[in-house]
């Protein structure tokens, strides 16, 4: 059995009953979702710094700051531009589209609202929000593979190098003598660097295994 990936949704409107609608729809939407509220943008705002959220379903025509102003200046934050942003407003120009849009909106819904369209909008925003932090994750494996291998390579031959020369320095001195054993012991700790890296060598391999639908999971062998 998967279990479930908790989602936390930010639903911003400066009236109480559309915020708490949205709420109700989600919560009953049976996907363990977690629902904060704002009730401006200057709160959104404040929220997603403090909350951290998946999604935000936002509202466009707020008093202190408005839906538009409330994304670019999240979208200009590095941190903040994975989130999408799905507008919920009564809005229904062409030009309000394409400025929701513009502004770096994910998506955009028109009020009154449907709750089944809201639902299913939200799950599939999520769901390509984690496909792409997933693409991001094996990014960030292949490239810290890379550079076990590159590493282990580039530490190796010096250590064989300086394993080789220590057993020439052996062969050449008394057994008995305490430089004998001194050069000994430091072989042997060297030679246990060498076994490390041999098993580090041998993670090469990004195994990839279907999961669920189009995700993965990865784990090094």
């Amino acid at each position: 059995m998967t279990e479930r990936v908790t989602s936390k949704i930010l639903v911003v409107d400066d009236k109480k009953t559309n915020r708490e609608l949205l709420s109700m729809l989600l919560l009953q939407a049976d996907e363990g979702y977690k629902v904060v509220q704002a009730d401006s943008g200057r709160a959104a705002l404040d929220a997603v710094e403090r909350e951290k959220p998946d999604i935000i379903l936002l509202d466009v025509i707020m008093p202190d700051i408005d839906g538009f102003e409330v994304c670019q200046r999240l979208k200009k934050h590095e941190k903040h531009q994975s989130i999408p942003i799905l507008f919920i407003t009564a809005m229904n120009k062409p030009e309000d589209m394409v400025k929701c849009f513009s502004v770096g909106a994910a998506d955009y819904i028109s009020k009154p609202i449907n709750p089944e369209e809201v639902k299913t909008r939200v799950k599939a925003h999520l769901r390509i929000k984690r496909a792409e932090e997933e693409k991001i994750q094996i990014t960030n494996l292949e490239t810290v593979k890379n550079m076990v291998v590159t590493y282990n390579h580039n530490m190796n031959q010096p250590l064989m190098a300086a394993i080789t020369y220590l057993e020439i320095l052996l062969s050449q001195n008394d057994p008995k003598d305490k430089k004998h054993l001194t050069l000994s012991k430091i072989k042997n700790e060297l030679s246990k660097v060498t076994a490390i890296l041999k098993k580090i060598d041998a993670l090469q391999q990004l195994k990839r295994v279907d999961y669920v639908g189009n995700t993965q999971m990865i784990d090094l062998e």
